[in-house]
């Protein structure tokens, strides 16, 4: 029988505790009718929040979410659960019947405001 060399036993270990710390760290619940939605995150990302309200109701949602996370109860009807958990992002909410597909277009990232042109100056001459 072979023996497992004690560095690779090491290693092992410590990407297992890795894995475990990741996917424990990440914990959103939701409760409620799309009317009234009680929405619980603790340190999760916008798409790990998206993903537990498409679990949930009829949700589909695309496009790139920053890895941000967010810890907090929100409350409220649906699209400003939404809109709270999107805040910051650039996204479309399109709603389909009882459907809703949520587009996220940017991350919404804060840019820099370039000033306006300065105009000519203006130039007068006197009539003689």
């Amino acid at each position: 029988m072979r023996s497992i060399n004690p560095i690779s036993l090491s290693i092992i270990g410590l990407l297992l505790a890795v894995l475990a710390s990741n996917s424990v760290r990440a914990e959103v619940r939701v409760q409620g009718p799309v009317e009234n939605v009680r929405l619980e995150a603790n340190d999760a990302t916008a798409a790990e929040i998206l993903a537990a309200l498409g679990e949930r109701f009829e949700l589909r949602f695309r496009g790139m979410t920053a890895n941000r996370r967010v810890t907090g109860t929100y409350e409220g009807p649906l699209r400003r659960i939404l809109a709270r958990v999107l805040d910051g992002y650039d996204y479309v909410i399109e709603p389909h019947g009882a459907n809703i597909d949520v587009i996220v277009l940017s991350t919404g990232a804060p840019r820099q405001a370039r000033p306006a042109p300065a105009p000519p100056p203006i130039v007068r001459r006197r009539a003689d």
